[in-house]
């Protein structure tokens, strides 16, 4: 039972992003750690 409601909370959460941003998780994870990364060699 807890596996179909981590299912359904992550498909609410991939949903949500593509409405708001275009993107999905995994595509929004991996323009944060992009941009983490090019921050992170601008400030040296």
């Amino acid at each position: 039972m807890g596996t179909i409601v981590g299912l359904v909370i992550l498909a609410v959460v991939d949903w949500y992003l593509v409405r708001k941003t275009g993107l999905h998780i995994h595509q929004w994870v991996s323009k944060k750690y992009n941009d983490y990364l090019l921050g992170k060699q601008n400030k040296k």
